[in-house]
């Protein structure tokens, strides 16, 4: 799991942003999460520019271009966005709730830490083909008729933005705060 020394859970629920502080790696990291991105635009945009749309052996350029300058505008979001908290209304007890993330921890094997009354991390093992460890983290923090909720991932080199299983994570929550 990523460190987050001094997390601050009260002032993160108020602000709906993750407080804490923050490492010269962690800093380094985000800047060159950014760099990457922006230099696979900045290129991609490059080789637009030069591609005929008319020519039969530029057309694949054509097509492919665009699409990996919308991707890395979406992981340069996802990144930026990746300490906002996300917000999920229920209408059950705060308690209760609880007792469901918990649940939903316990049945997609999440290794569950950090239980408090507002906050539960729950963490999950990313094989990423190194020899080392590394986690995708569910924060999870409780408000009385919400959840407030990130998802951060650690990785060896980068911490890469959680790109698409953010939007599955939040499908699931929602349909399980919801239910009766």
């Amino acid at each position: 799991m990523r460190t987050l020394r001094n997390l601050d859970i009260n002032k993160s629920i108020e602000s709906r942003k993750l407080i804490f502080e923050e490492n010269w790696s962690d800093k380094f990291d985000n800047f060159t999460n950014y760099l990457i991105f922006i230099a696979l635009i900045n290129s991609s945009v490059l080789c637009l520019k030069e591609i005929n749309p008319l020519s039969s052996n530029d057309r694949i350029g054509y097509y492919l271009f665009p699409l990996v300058i919308v991707f890395c505008l979406y992981g340069f979001y996802c990144k930026f966005s990746e300490k906002h908290l996300k917000e999920i209304k229920f209408y059950i007890h705060k308690e209760e709730a609880k007792q469901k993330i918990l649940e939903y921890g316990k049945k997609y094997n999440y290794r569950i830490s950090k239980i408090s009354d507002n906050l539960v991390f729950l963490n999950e093992s990313i094989n990423n083909f190194s020899s080392r460890n590394h986690e995708k983290t569910i924060l999870v923090f409780f408000k009385s008729d919400s959840i407030l909720y990130t998802i951060i991932k650690e990785g060896y080199r980068l911490n890469a933005p959680v790109l698409f299983s953010q939007h599955f994570t939040r499908r699931d929550l929602k349909k399980m705060l919801q239910k009766k």
